[in-house]
């Protein structure tokens, strides 16, 4: 297997469980939230929030494999001044430094919210969960900017390794909306 391909299917389950973690947390936000004892599609709130935690800390663990595989990228980028970058480059490493705080943000205060739970009264843990949506929010304005700058690649690494078909769809469905 090619490293292409190896980062198109990491990137590919990073996609899966991030979207659960989004839909999950939007949930939990959103429609089922602390205070109300609910479920949503006949789950309780409880098993939202271990999809949630346990999407979202599988997202950490495959992050943390991407970051391994472009270390050297990483490395070749750092100390280099932005000015003597080409623009692309430079736009896709403010993107990412970005995208990286708020995502380091996330996942603190979500786990603060998480462990902390059990012994802080409900209006300390708010502050947390305040934080943890208002970073992963942030986060993910910029995860969406970051998957704009490598378009051209996501575009190829689909059309080379998905399925036929799946592939083909997609192509057609983007070819209709120009």
């Amino acid at each position: 297997m090619s490293k292409n391909e190896r980062n198109f299917w990491l990137d590919w389950m990073m996609f899966i469980v991030f979207s659960i973690t989004v839909v999950s947390g939007f949930l939990l936000w959103l429609v089922i939230p602390r205070s109300d004892n609910l479920a949503f599609a006949g789950i309780d709130r409880a098993v939202w929030l271990a999809f949630h935690a346990g999407s979202g800390l599988s997202g950490l663990l495959g992050v943390a494999i991407h970051i391994a595989w472009h270390w050297y990228w990483l490395k070749a980028l750092r100390g280099r001044p932005l000015k003597t970058l080409k623009r692309p480059v430079r736009a896709n490493r403010v993107v990412d430094r970005i995208a990286w705080i708020a995502f380091i943000a996330t996942n603190i205060f979500g786990m603060l919210a998480w462990l902390l739970s059990a012994g802080l009264p409900a209006e300390a843990i708010k502050i947390f969960d305040r934080l943890h949506v208002a970073a992963s929010i942030f986060w993910l304005v910029f995860l969406v900017a970051h998957l704009v700058l490598h378009q051209q690649w996501v575009d190829s690494a689909i059309r080379r390794y998905l399925p036929f078909g799946l592939a083909t769809n997609i192509k057609l469905n983007k070819e209709h909306q120009s």
